[in-house]
């Protein structure tokens, strides 16, 4: 999956609307619609509408229905039988089972990828948790979402296995909506100092320690799928609670 994972679409058009090089159209349609379905401005089981979205970007037929498909590969897009296509709806009972999927996974890709964590992953490490504590002292929440995420496929990269992280990075885009729509809790200083102690964790050279947090981490994040949608949304009045 491409490393464009959300752009806007002044990053990706020129002045006059034309989407830029040296992405591909297909790309630069599928990071705009990736993007604006992650972040609910596509709501989930909206009707996805091939001409309207042509004409919107200003682009022909062919890299949308291209871009749909790659959104469908990574499980934000559905096609059904008919050919009707809609951003795919939050299935709580679908995304618990997700979220446990990718837990495992995401321990999997730490402890491949520990042993091969160099110097300038620890510098990315840091920039990450950085980054996630920027976004959450000023509430750009999704910000704070896509540094989490780099901060855990930092270690799943350094395992050097292709299919784990294809496996993990073709369902941020799930995982990111479900915590931007759903799990805002979760965007917290409790959550920042996870992250923290997992580096700690790990340039102390405790391997359990570092998979301990990132069990509570996933804990979590499952927890979430489990509890009454008023008491989630209560929760996500609260976010730094």
């Amino acid at each position: 999956m491409t490393d464009m994972f959300w752009v806007s679409d002044m990053d990706m058009q020129d002045s006059a609307g034309t989407f830029r090089s040296p992405a591909t159209r297909r790309q630069a349609v599928a990071a705009v619609l990736r993007s604006r379905i992650v972040s609910g401005v596509i709501p989930p089981g909206a009707l996805l509408r091939e001409t309207a979205l042509a004409q919107d970007l200003n682009v022909s037929a062919t890299p949308i229905r291209e871009a749909l498909g790659t959104l469908a590969s990574e499980g934000l897009v559905e096609i059904e039988a008919h050919r009707l296509k809609r951003a795919t709806p939050i299935d709580m009972e679908m995304t618990r089972d997700l979220v446990r999927v990718q837990g495992e996974l995401w321990r999997l890709g730490y402890i491949w990828g520990m042993p091969r964590v160099d110097t300038a992953d620890v510098t990315a490490l840091e920039r990450a948790i950085a980054r996630y504590r920027v976004a959450v002292e000023t509430g750009e929440y999704m910000a704070a979402i896509m540094a989490g995420l780099d901060f855990h496929s930092i270690f799943i990269r350094a395992s050097k296995s292709r299919e784990l992280l294809r496996s993990t990075l073709d369902r941020r885009g799930l995982i990111a909506r479900f915590i931007f729509l759903h799990g805002l809790a979760t965007l917290s200083e409790s959550g920042l100092s996870q992250h923290e102690a997992i580096l700690q964790a790990f340039k102390a050279g405790d391997p359990d320690g570092v998979l301990a947090c990132l069990d509570r981490m996933s804990s979590r994040l499952v927890a979430l799928c489990d509890i009454e949608p008023a008491a989630r949304d209560e929760q996500d009045q609260h976010p730094k609670d």
